[in-house]
């Protein structure tokens, strides 16, 4: 940019000479350099911290879409690089298998939620069971006291002999210890079944608790086998086929998608020129990939921080050399004010110019955005 302000000064310079407007003295003849060091002093490099440019790229963020079950792919209605809504379907994972799983599930269920009323007929039954025993200990019981009662009444009136023998006794002794058996059982049967019955969580029965949750799961996963996009975005890299069966294996991914609202444009700034840089500021961005095209854009954040300054996790003590210039760029995140321009328009990847205007030195801006011009026409004619 400045030799070529200094060539229309060369030329403005020579046709005042031909017009003899002024004569060719050994100033005149010098000026051109004093004009060259004029521009350079005190125009271009206030520019560099007026209104910085540097080189930028478009990113996108990638996520790797991986299905949370397992199967064979059946369907795959997506192409690569076309817009895609949130919840678009992107591909199909054969459902037959795990629908017959939510289908299994809903009959356990009603099968179990059927058992309830069981359980509580069961219950009543032991409990019916106890009452029975319950009468039959105290008629055996009744039945052994009458005879040992007769046989120690025989005896305290001088009888020769008892009404009952020491036999018949015994087996009413028995038979009474046998009802009083019988009677415990009965009452352990009647816990056990109020215990089944009265098994609980929440207030549901816990067999029909367990298999609503197994039912859940079922129909969680058979949804997941209509794997659909996250959010707004595109397919990136389409390999995926019908018949190629896929797992929920976090170790290699089945499609890459890139967020629309992911899209971000850093520019990179030498950090002499990052000190009047501020988040709101207003910048031009041109891309090689759409030359001639200026966009409007505003600086959205700055990245604090550059590779020099990153420590990784490791044992290894930093050390103090340079590794990096140390003028090394900063990042300057930009954000395109046209919310509407198209994704295929500015691809992830995309490399360009950008200025920054900031509130200093605001002479300089009509340079720069002469300068971020030049540039977006000269990517017509630009080998690469």
């Amino acid at each position: 940019m400045i030799a070529f302000l200094t060539l229309c000064y060369c030329a403005v310079l020579f046709l005042l000479v031909k017009a003899k407007i002024i004569r060719l003295t050994t100033f005149w003849k010098a000026s051109p350099v004093l004009w060259l060091i004029v521009l350079f002093v005190f125009l271009f490099i206030p520019m560099q911290w007026g209104a910085p440019g540097g080189p930028v790229r478009s990113y996108m963020n990638v996520i790797e879409i991986i299905p949370n079950v397992t199967g064979e792919v059946v369907d795959v209605p997506v192409k690569p690089l076309v817009p895609l809504e949130k919840g678009t379907l992107l591909f199909q994972i054969d459902p037959l298998p795990y629908q017959a799983i939510v289908d299994q599930k809903k009959a356990a269920l009603a099968e179990a939620r059927q058992t309830v009323p069981q359980l509580e007929a069961a219950y009543l039954a032991a409990k019916a069971s106890v009452a029975e025993a319950e009468a039959l200990r105290d008629r055996s019981q009744d039945d052994f006291q009458r005879y040992q009662q007769a046989n120690a009444n025989a005896v305290a009136a001088g009888a020769t002999s008892t009404p009952f023998s020491e036999s018949d006794v015994e087996q009413r002794r028995l038979t009474y210890l046998a009802s009083e058996a019988s009677l415990d059982r009965a009452k352990a049967s009647e816990n056990q079944a109020l215990l089944a019955f009265n098994s609980e969580i929440d207030g549901v029965n816990t067999s029909v608790a367990r298999l609503e949750a197994d039912l859940r799961k079922a129909e969680f996963d058979l949804e997941q086998t209509s794997v659909r996009a996250p959010t707004d975005g595109v397919v990136l890299a389409l390999t995926l086929r019908p018949g190629q069966r896929v797992a929920n294996l976090p170790l290699r991914s089945w499609m890459a998608f890139a967020p629309i609202s992911s899209r971000r444009v850093v520019a990179a700034i030498p950090q002499t020129r990052m000190r009047f840089v501020e988040p709101g500021q207003t910048a031009e961005v041109t891309f090689s990939v759409r030359p001639g095209k200026i966009y409007s854009a505003e600086v959205e954040s700055l990245v604090l921080m550059t590779a020099a300054g990153q420590i990784p996790p490791n044992g290894v003590l930093p050390s103090l050399s340079s590794h990096h210039g140390p003028n090394e760029d900063v990042g300057v995140v930009l954000k395109l004010l046209d919310p509407d321009t198209p994704v295929r328009e500015i691809v992830g990847g995309a490399g360009g110019t950008s200025a920054i205007y900031t509130e200093n030195v605001q002479a300089t801006h009509i340079i720069r955005r002469v300068m971020i011009r030049m540039e977006a026409w000269l990517n017509y004619v630009r080998p690469n």
